[in-house]
């Protein structure tokens, strides 16, 4: 099977496309320990608990942009489209998001960075357009 390959990535957020160089969406599950005097001794036992998308992104500082807000009482949609490098391969993921961290970074003679980092509210939806 082949790999898909990282062309490029969108971001929209608010309705506004936000072009990105890096991102990392993560699922974590958190668990229980139910382990109890009726667990083998040298075992433990588990139960899922709640599932928590995180997310966090790169970008470049548009000049005369403002940034993005953070955490906002209103979560807004964000479609995080990933362009493969084959055509056709592309995978869209939709949900709300609410970003709860940034950082700006820069030097000079070089272009100004923005790190963000949020959580996704609910479910994401992951689909590959026809």
């Amino acid at each position: 099977m082949a790999k898909a390959a990282f062309a490029r990535a969108t971001l929209t957020y608010n309705a506004v496309e936000i072009g990105i160089f890096s991102l990392t969406l993560d699922e974590t599950w958190s668990e229980h320990d139910v382990s109890d005097t009726e667990t083998t001794v040298t075992e433990s036992e588990f139960l899922g608990g709640k599932r928590v998308y995180s997310i966090s992104f790169d970008t470049w500082k548009d000049a005369g942009t403002a940034d993005l807000t953070l955490n906002l009482a209103t979560t807004y949609e964000v479609i995080i489209t990933i362009v493969s490098a084959t055509s056709g391969d592309d995978t869209l993921y939709t949900g709300n998001l609410i970003l709860f961290n940034k950082q700006i970074t820069g030097s000079i003679d070089g272009m100004v960075q923005l790190s963000y980092s949020g959580k996704i509210t609910g479910a994401l939806a992951e689909t590959q357009p026809a």
